[in-house]
């Protein structure tokens, strides 16, 4: 059993190595998702681009980045993710391989020229701002649907009455940021609108935002301790607040029960665990995997666990103990980010 251990220990030492030295060698290229460049700026570099982090950051801060349509002031132009990684991979000097790209397509802009004379313009008259467009709603509304990853049909939105003027704001022509500032029962969105790298409204909203979500429904008793089964539940559609923490009803066949739930109530995540896959005391397999070698042997459970639990084992003759993420009945996999074989404390044996 010594000798195995042993290896093990070993294949765990070069795999952090390896990792580490993996880790050293990264490049972080986290991407902008706007930008806003001098009037006069003639060159965009990444660093323009992105924040980098690294052993070619010096380099890749210099790199020039071709842009397509030109950039101008009061328009957005969009730099696609698929053109940065392109460059990227044919720049000279620079290693794709070892650069972490991150982030999504950029937005340019170019910043108005401050020293350039003022064109005084007349507010216009409130019989020409009839909305005909496309207003902030809209795009209140689109980011909703993509945050909360549903469709006008499975959403509600419930807004305050006293927000009708600002969801009434055109937004033809102009840029619209919105980001979320906190959720609980209702949603709350910071939002800017910008016209010519001006700011038209700045704002905050909130309101009341429904989900039609799949729920688990018992249809008898379940007592603490009881897996939950197809035979006692059924599945119902019910609209819900977006933090409402379901049972989502795929995964919730198999749990087990933290205490008794009587007939129709609407299972939460919070009412459910996973079964108990490795009892203490039991003789389980544990597997240690580094690279590409593996060892199996036989150990024995300190305590309980449950699937992706890591939890404390030691040898059958428990000379060592070490730590394992639970894998399945009776199966374990050694991590060795964390695992610390050390000789045991015990005493004497049984």
């Amino acid at each position: 059993m010594r000798p195995l251990i042993n290896l093990i220990l070993a294949l765990m030492l070069l795999s952090a190595v390896a990792r580490g030295e993996e880790l050293d060698t990264i490049t972080q290229v986290d991407l902008r998702a706007t930008v806003r460049v001098a009037h006069d700026q003639q060159a965009i570099t990444l660093g323009d681009l992105a924040r980098i982090s690294g052993p070619q950051a010096t380099a890749l801060q210099k790199l020039a980045i071709d842009h397509a349509p030109e950039i101008r002031t009061g328009n957005w132009s969009m730099l696609e993710l698929t053109g940065i990684r392109e460059q990227l991979k044919n720049a000279i000097g620079v290693n794709y391989g070892a650069i972490a790209l991150r982030g999504g397509d950029v937005r340019l802009t170019r910043l108005p020229d401050r020293n350039a004379p003022r064109v005084e313009t007349k507010a216009p008259t409130p019989q020409a701002q009839a909305v005909t467009g496309p207003t902030l709603r809209d795009h209140i509304e689109r980011w909703v649907y993509a945050r909360l990853r549903s469709t006008p049909e499975t959403t509600r939105i419930k807004y305050n009455e006293r927000d009708t003027s600002k969801l009434a704001t055109p937004t033809s022509g102009r840029v619209v940021e919105i980001r979320e500032i906190g959720r609980s029962d209702l949603m709350t969105l910071g939002f800017v609108v910008y016209e010519n790298e001006q700011i038209v409204l700045e704002n905050t909203l909130r309101f009341e935002a429904l989900v039609q979500r799949e729920v688990l429904v018992t249809t008898g008793f379940i007592r603490r301790g009881e897996a939950v089964s197809r035979d006692m539940t059924q599945v119902e559609q019910r609209w819900l607040p977006t933090t409402e923490p379901i049972a989502m009803p795929t995964d919730s066949i198999g749990q087990v029960v933290r205490s008794t739930v009587d007939p129709g109530e609407m299972l939460l995540a919070s009412m459910l665990e996973p079964p108990v896959l490795v009892e203490r005391g039991q003789i389980v397999s544990a597997r240690s995997i580094a690279g590409s070698v593996s060892v199996s042997l036989k150990v024995r459970a300190k305590q309980d666990g449950r699937l992706g639990e890591i939890i404390e084992l030691e040898s059958r003759d428990r000379s060592q103990r070490f730590q394992a993420r639970v894998a399945g009945t009776g199966r374990v996999v050694i991590v060795h980010e964390q695992s610390q074989m050390t000789p045991s404390t015990r005493s004497g044996g049984r």
